[in-house]
């Protein structure tokens, strides 16, 4: 089993006149009340949906708020993830696509106004109306409309700083964060392809799927949960046209993936599971868990009627074939709608917890793919004492005994604390030598009393480990 958390945050976009210290100051104190108080997890991973900045038409104020943005990001991950920015997960929002970029490239239409309806209609994706002037544009400088995720690329490579690196065309790649550890798979996405200051519908390039469909196989062949992130909300009111076609829900059930994490609509939303009954994988109806976060920092101007500020708190317990999901909504109870100072508390529902508890099905792995999953990562990456914590969760699993192959994994670790403690009963020569090795390299005094007075280790009367046991004396 492993249990951990996800701080799931969401358009960030600060309003002017704050600064994100209160803010992080207030997040600091939520999360010591809901650790010591209400049992919640601290945050293994924080995942943010989009939408770092307000946005601006000049690139030295959008810099600028990338550079506010990256300090405060900076201050969460030694927060919540003690530096390591490995278990951050970003991806950009419709705030983040330049509209200087956007306005430079695009240039009312030379064609007819029947011509420009008819292309407009069909789908081209080069063409826009403007309601404002009631023209149709289209894009005349393609290379610098491609630049206009540059600004955020720009943030995002230097944030990372070679942990990793944004996919080189920022519309038509995903890309995947592996943990190990944990066994979750986060698929990214860019929400924002063919999106402009002229166009505000969703989209998610098939390419970008496609692009990292083998990875999201693997890992969920490996019994990982895969959790999609992204940015728009996928469904709208009849006059609105800023969400996604919900048909790109169809594909990441194709491509294996369970949960998925999104922001946009600026408030808190668990949807119910999104499911295709033409889809099995297992003998069972493949579904997927839809959760949205609210606005992290936006003001009145982008809060919806009667809601407030949010963000959750989703701790998963996985096991073998499922993972327990409870998600914990934190809202602001300021009572100002543009306040500097939020105040978080735990939303209430109406269920006796006050959280939204949901089952995800996993592929159920057998006890040997497990075993031999441990195994081939040992031999990739040389690390024997994660491998040894490993075997002892599938121990504890399955109630299975790997003592043999724990011991083999155990003679190789050097932090000799955790051997000691982890040899267990001495009942062999192999046993007695890995102790003794063990409290050499550790020399104390208590350990080497323990060990010489162990009636196990005396009682092989092996004349190596006597010998052995002469050097501690």
């Amino acid at each position: 089993m492993s249990k951990f958390s996800i701080l799931h945050i969401s358009d960030i976009h600060k309003i002017e006149g704050v600064e994100y210290e209160p803010l992080f100051q207030s997040l600091r104190r939520d999360m010591d009340s809901y650790t010591e108080h209400e049992g919640i997890l601290p945050p293994t991973f924080v995942v943010v949906s989009g939408d770092l900045i307000q946005g601006a038409y000049t690139e030295e104020e959008i810099i600028a708020q990338y550079t506010e943005v990256e300090s405060f990001l900076s201050a969460i991950c030694e927060l919540y993830l003690q530096g390591d920015r490995s278990r951050l997960i970003v991806v950009p929002g419709n705030h983040d696509v330049s509209r200087v970029a956007t306005t430079e490239s695009l240039q009312p239409s030379t064609k007819s106004y029947e011509i420009s309806k008819e292309t407009f209609f069909k789908g081209a994706t080069d063409i826009r109306w403007n309601w404002k002037d009631h023209q149709f544009y289209e894009i005349t400088d393609a290379d610098r409309y491609g630049q206009r995720f540059n600004l955020f690329v720009d943030f995002y490579n230097h944030f990372f700083n070679g942990v990793r690196k944004y996919p080189e065309d920022p519309e038509e790649q995903g890309y995947v964060v592996v943990n190990d550890d944990y066994g979750i798979c986060f698929a990214c996405f860019n929400s924002c392809c063919h999106l402009d200051h002229l166009c505000d519908t969703g989209c998610i390039s098939d390419d970008a799927l496609n692009s990292i469909s083998k990875e999201l196989t693997d890992s969920y062949n490996a019994g990982y949960l895969n959790v999609a992130v992204w940015h728009h909300h996928f469904y709208g009111s009849p006059l609105e046209t800023n969400y996604m076609d919900r048909v790109f829900l169809t594909d990441l059930l194709s491509c294996n993936i369970q949960m998925g994490l999104f922001g946009h609509q600026h408030f808190t939303q668990i949807a119910e599971e999104y499911s295709d009954l033409l889809l099995q994988k297992d003998n069972h109806v493949q579904k997927l868990l839809l959760v949205s976060s609210g606005t992290l920092f936006g003001g009145k101007k982008v809060l919806p009627d009667n809601c407030r500020r949010q963000y959750n708190v989703i701790e998963i317990d996985k096991r073998n074939g499922e993972a327990l999901i409870d998600i914990s909504i934190r809202e602001d109870f300021n009572t100002k709608a543009n306040n500097k100072i939020p105040h978080w508390k735990l939303k209430p529902l109406p269920n006796a917890t006050n959280k939204v508890h949901y089952n995800v099905e996993l592929r159920k792995m057998s006890v040997n793919d497990l075993v031999l999953n441990v195994d081939r990562r040992c031999k990739a990456d040389g690390d024997y004492l994660r491998s040894c914590e490993a075997i002892k969760k599938i121990e504890q699993e399955t109630g299975e005994d790997f003592t043999l192959l724990f011991k083999s994994y155990l003679k190789e670790v050097k932090d000799y604390e955790y051997v000691y403690h982890n040899v267990g009963e001495v009942k062999s020569v192999e046993d007695a030598i890995l102790k003794i090795v063990a409290v050499r390299n550790l020399g104390k005094p208590e350990y080497i009393k323990e060990v010489l007075a162990d009636s196990y280790i005396t009682k092989l009367d092996d004349p190596f480990v006597n010998e052995q046991l002469k050097t501690l004396k």
